[in-house]
C-alpha cells in the first residue's frame, strides 16, 4: 500500500511518518513549536503549532523534506482545518476561539471568520466545496455555513454535545454525546428535504470521531469503534481498543486512528476487522493520510 502516515507528537514536538499497515517509522522531524491538528492536500502538510513565547499558527511543509515555507497567523485550538476544492481559502475550525476561521491560502491573510457554537468540535466541506458543515459543541447544534462568505444557511438541534458532522447522500449525519451522567455516543441523520434529526445509534462510553471508510461509517467511542452500515441502519461489527479512538482516517480497507488517552496510534483491518499495529508516542496531537 502507497502512502504515509502522518502523526504528530505534541510532547516531543515531532513529526513522524509512518507505513499504513504496520505503522513503521520512516522518518521524522522535530519542530520549534508543539504540532497538533494536521491536514495534507497538493503535496504539502498544513500542521497547526503551538509556540511557547508566541500566537498559535499553522505551518505549510513541503512534503519531500518536511520544511515549513509558509505560516499562517491563527487562533488557538485548531480542530479541523482544509482548503477550498480550488485552492483558494485555508479553512481552520478554531476550538479556542469558537469560530470558524477563512483565510487566503497564498498571503494568509484573514479574509472573515464566523461564531459556531461552544468549542466546536467537527467541520467538514460537501462534495460542491460551496457548504460547511459544523458540530458546535456545547451549543448542541449542527450548523450549515456557505463556505463563501460563512453565512449560517441552517441549524439543527442534536442529542447532547455534537461532536462530529458530515455530508451524506440525502443530508447530514451527526454524532453527539449525551448529556447524562455516564455519557454515551448517539449517531444521527437529518434529511435534506425535511431537516428533522432522528437519533439512529446509540453507542456505549463517550464517542470521539468518525468518518466514511469503504464499507461503512467508522465510530470511535470509548474503548471501541464501531462500522455502521447508513442505508441499512445496521451495525457490521464493533471492535474493542484501548483508550478513546480519535481522528479516525479510512485508508482502503484500512483506518488508523490516535488515542490521546494512552498515547496510542492503532491501524484497523476494516474487512476483517483486526487490530493489526499499534505504536506509541509521548502526546498524539494530530494524523493524516498522504
Amino acid at each position: 500500500m502507497q502512502g504515509r502516515v502522518m502523526v504528530s507528537d505534541a510532547a516531543s514536538r515531532l513529526l513522524s511518518a509512518h507505513t499504513p499497515v504496520d505503522l513503521t517509522q520512516t522518518r521524522s522531524v522535530k519542530l520549534d513549536a508543539s504540532p497538533g491538528c494536521l491536514y495534507a492536500r497538493g503535496g504539502f502538510l498544513y500542521c497547526a503549532v503551538m509556540p511557547g513565547d508566541s500566537e498559535p499558527s499553522i505551518l505549510r511543509l513541503n512534503l519531500q523534506d518536511l520544511t515549513a515555507d509558509r505560516e499562517y497567523a491563527a487562533g488557538a485550538d485548531v480542530e479541523r482545518m482544509f482548503l477550498s476544492y480550488d485552492g483558494g481559502r485555508l479553512y481552520a475550525l478554531l476550538g479556542g476561539a469558537d469560530t470558524v476561521l477563512m483565510m487566503d491560502a497564498d498571503s494568509g491573510e484573514w479574509l472573515m471568520s464566523a461564531p459556531v457554537g461552544v468549542s466546536p468540535r467537527d467541520m467538514r466541506l460537501d462534495k460542491s466545496g460551496k457548504r460547511l458543515a459544523v458540530a458546535g459543541g456545547a451549543s448542541g447544534s449542527v450548523l450549515v455555513l456557505d463556505a463563501e462568505n460563512l453565512e449560517t444557511q441552517a441549524e439543527y438541534p442534536v442529542e447532547g454535545t455534537a461532536v462530529g458532522a458530515f455530508f451524506a447522500a440525502d443530508g447530514l449525519v451527526t454524532l453527539s454525546e449525551s448529556a447524562d451522567y455516564e455519557p454515551y455516543g448517539i449517531v444521527g441523520i437529518i434529511p435534506e428535504r425535511s431537516g428533522e434529526y432522528e437519533a439512529v445509534w446509540e453507542l456505549p462510553g463517550m464517542p470521539s470521531s468518525f468518518a466514511m471508510g469503504m464499507n461503512g461509517l467508522l465510530v470511535g467511542h470509548m474503548n471501541t469503534i464501531t462500522l455502521l452500515n447508513l442505508q441499512h441502519r445496521e451495525t457490521r461489527w464493533r471492535m474493542i481498543v484501548q483508550g478513546l479512538p480519535d481522528n479516525i482516517t479510512p485508508i482502503g480497507r484500512l483506518a488508523c486512528y490516535m488515542d490521546r488517552l494512552t498515547g496510542r496510534v492503532g491501524a484497523v483491518d476494516c474487512f476483517q476487522p483486526t487490530l493489526m499495529s499499534v505504536i506509541r508516542k509521548a502526546e498524539p496531537a494530530g494524523l493524516a493520510y498522504l
